[in-house]
């Protein structure tokens, strides 16, 4: 059969439309696609109706593939299904394996099978099932009406969770090309200016390459990608893109901060605890996101209240007194603190001003200070955030495993000329 070259995407969903949900399925899609050449010409958003989903497919011109996403759960209002049945003249026929996955899940997780989920069964004649193994309502592909249909669930956990049965579906019958050549580098402590005028003259050298970079949880990621099997791809990209980029990289793959920090740990049979305060334990929360974190993360400390870091990690009252809450001091005797009462090899504290208020002329909202503590000694940072509380926790996380990553690659002062105060 013919390779697919274009897409469209269909997002489903009143909530999509009055801003209670943000798409973020279209945006994985599109690279997921892009790196199998095949490029999304639109995104088009409509609400839980029957005759605006219609509308979405009739605009589908023949021969591209259409990927449906939202609209395929149990209620009244998902419509995804039985309209595409309509649109395309196919009736519904009950789907035996995803039945018996409906009635095996609601049993996995304890409550009874209701009598609206038979409606998740109910497949568009011509429309393959692929099964869902994070939810109950399963994806769908297919060839209908000189389309290429896909349908998929909302969630994104399940659309990722799928995706690699869509393109092994889509591989199996010849309409997918060969993944392209590329090149992803996953950088932390980079801002997006920076990332962009670091990168300018390698970027000249080959425009003909499609690049792109995005903010993430960590930092930015940029990538390089052939836009076609025509065009050639360069051998020596990849060093040459590290070798500006530096130390910035922390991945080379999909792989998130936290996972990166986790495996070197695992990989050194190194242990880590955590003392933090602004950040509320999601410092914690990121070194255990992942399974096997009981290998190397023993515990945390979350020491909000001055009090507290005295008595929970013997931070000086003293020192308190004399620096604030907020500063290298304490954090320096937060981590040496916490690596001494839970006996771990490495320990990292945060404490910080998140915002909106609480900041002074000399600590505004957003100063942020990090500590980390090992047998090679203790040290600290000092940084300067912005004034949003949600980043500046987020920013304080990813910095504070930064600094980890880099301690452990060289054992050497990870604070040392990157933030301002670094100490000893």
């Amino acid at each position: 059969m013919v390779k697919l070259t274009r897409a469209w995407l269909v997002v489903v969903g009143d909530e999509l439309l009055n801003g209670r949900t943000v798409d973020t399925n279209s945006s994985f899609m599109q690279r997921r696609l892009a790196n199998r050449g095949v490029r999304v010409d639109a995104v088009t958003v409509v609400p839980d109706r029957a005759d605006r989903i219609s509308a979405a497919l009739d605009a589908v011109p023949a021969g591209a593939l259409v990927v449906v996403t939202g609209g395929l759960g149990p209620t009244r209002d998902d419509l995804t299904a039985e309209t595409v049945a309509a649109w395309a003249g196919a009736p519904l026929r009950e789907n035996d394996a995803v039945a018996r996955h409906l009635r095996a899940m609601c049993a996995q997780r304890g409550y009874p099978y209701a009598e609206n989920m038979v409606k998740q069964g109910l497949l568009p004649a011509g429309l393959d099932a692929l099964l869902n193994p994070l939810g109950t309502a399963p994806a769908m592909a297919g060839e209908l009406c000189e389309r290429t249909l896909v349908l998929l669930p909302g969630v994104p956990q399940e659309v990722r969770a799928m995706w690699e049965s869509v393109e092994a579906w889509l591989s199996a019958r010849g309409r997918l090309g060969d993944p392209l050549p590329g090149v992803l580098m996953r950088t932390v402590r980079f801002s997006e200016p920076g990332l962009a005028k670091a990168t300018e003259a390698l970027r000249g050298r080959h425009s003909d390459l499609d690049w792109s970079w995005w903010l993430t949880r960590w930092g930015v990621d940029v990538q390089a990608a052939a836009p076609s099997p025509a065009v050639a791809w360069p051998e020596r990209l990849a060093g040459d893109l590290a070798a500006v980029l530096g130390d910035h990289v922390y991945a080379r793959d999909l792989r998130g901060l936290h996972e990166v920090v986790q495996a070197d740990l695992i990989a050194g049979g190194w242990t880590v605890a955590v003392a933090e305060s602004c950040t509320g334990g999601l410092l914690g929360a990121a070194l255990t996101e992942n399974a096997g974190s009981s290998a190397c993360f023993l515990g945390g400390a979350l020491t909000y209240a001055d009090a507290v870091k005295t008595s929970a990690l013997g931070v000086a009252p003293a020192t308190l007194e004399s620096h604030g809450a907020v500063s290298v001091e304490t954090a320096r005797e937060m981590a040496a603190g916490c690596r001494e009462r839970f006996g771990s090899d490495h320990a990292l504290s945060i404490t910080g001003i998140a915002g909106p208020d609480g900041g002074s002329p000399d600590k505004p909202v957003g100063t942020v200070c990090l500590g980390l503590a090992s047998a090679c000694g203790v040290y600290a940072g000092h940084y300067r955030l912005g004034p949003h509380r949600y980043r500046n926790r987020e920013l304080a996380v990813s910095f504070a495993l930064d600094a980890l990553r880099r301690h452990l690659a060289s054992a050497a002062d990870p604070f040392a000329g990157r933030g301002g105060e670094a100490r000893r």
